[in-house]
């Protein structure tokens, strides 16, 4: 029973000392969702490109879209046309982020409100508050985007 309890104690602590825990990975997951947010009230596409997984399996909706972007090409042409469209953009967390981690997989959701300034045709400010559901899949240690929604709360 002793050598058992040891074996026990011993893989216990080297799991602990091995790797970061659900907390830091949680962490790690606000981190990026923070940096999305930044990078987008930015208006900056080489700071998305640090955030965002660069194959054929992500995508993309924002609250003007059509269509959904899929594949980083896709996604990243569309943060182009929005941003050379947008003067300003002011995000601010309204609820949330409301973060779920397991395993290589974390997903996060909120409401996020995005104050928008539009130069196109005359200044145009919007108000917009959003639903947003972002999905992560840690790649070499780094947790990377593969999947951002953003819907418009019904008025």
């Amino acid at each position: 029973m002793r050598i058992l309890t040891a074996v026990l104690l011993s893989a216990a602590v080297m799991v602990a000392g091995s790797g970061k825990s659900y907390a830091s990975d949680a962490d790690d997951v606000k981190a990026v969702v923070d940096a999305y947010h930044a990078a987008l009230s930015a208006l900056d596409v080489a700071k998305m490109e640090a955030l965002w997984a660069h194959d054929d399996t992500v995508m993309d909706i924002e609250p003007r879209d059509k269509a959904i972007s899929l594949g980083w090409d896709a996604v990243k042409k569309n943060f182009k046309t929005e941003f050379a469209n947008t003067e300003e953009l002011k995000l601010t967390q309204a609820d949330g982020p409301h973060m779920q981690v397991k395993g290589d997989v974390a997903w996060s959701t909120g409401i996020s409100n995005a104050t928008t300034l539009h130069p196109k045709g005359g200044p145009v400010l919007s108000n917009v508050l959003t639903y947003e559901t972002d999905v992560f899949n840690k790649r070499d240690g780094h947790w990377l985007l593969v999947s951002h929604t953003a819907l418009s709360v019904p008025q």
